[in-house]
């Protein structure tokens, strides 16, 4: 799985993203931990995921699905 392996798609008001790669750093990061949820943001915004969601037209506070885990957009 490489940086680029993920694609995301609307559904409803949810921004869904998935992919081999997205599931390989989900799968390493706890959600429950402030420091692991940092690593995975900084994972995402590397990857280019964000900058895809803002080209997407993603406005802060909407929803970002990601293997079950949902989270607002901030920026």
């Amino acid at each position: 799985a490489t940086e680029n392996d993920w694609t995301i798609e609307r559904d409803g008001d949810a921004y869904v993203v998935t992919g081999a790669w997205v599931d390989k750093i989900m799968g390493s990061v706890n959600i429950d931990d402030y420091e692991s949820r940092q690593y995975m943001d900084r994972m995402l915004q590397s990857a280019g995921i964000y900058a895809k969601l803002e080209e997407m037209g993603i406005q802060e506070g909407d929803t970002v699905s990601i293997l079950g885990f949902d989270f607002d957009y901030v920026r």
